[in-house]
């Protein structure tokens, strides 16, 4: 699992927070799958007047959360 210093996600090191696009960029997902089959409750928003955001903590937990090990 990521510690502190360890990041899964590469890009943008400095950036704390990314946009519904690079979100859905840095998942391979569309924006339309991203806004309709993530709900909040799974990955958190920030939402600020018409701009979402999403911290790179939640992003990184959502990550972790959905791996899959190959095993049973």
């Amino acid at each position: 699992m990521a510690t502190d210093k360890e990041t899964i996600i590469v890009e943008l090191p400095n950036k704390p927070m990314f946009s519904r696009k690079e979100v859905s960029t840095l998942l391979s997902i569309g924006l339309s799958t991203l806004d309709s089959c993530i709900p909040d409750s799974e990955l958190p928003r920030i939402r600020l007047s018409k701009h979402v955001f999403v911290l790179r903590e939640d992003l990184q937990a959502y990550i972790l959360q959905h791996r899959s090990t190959g095993g049973k």
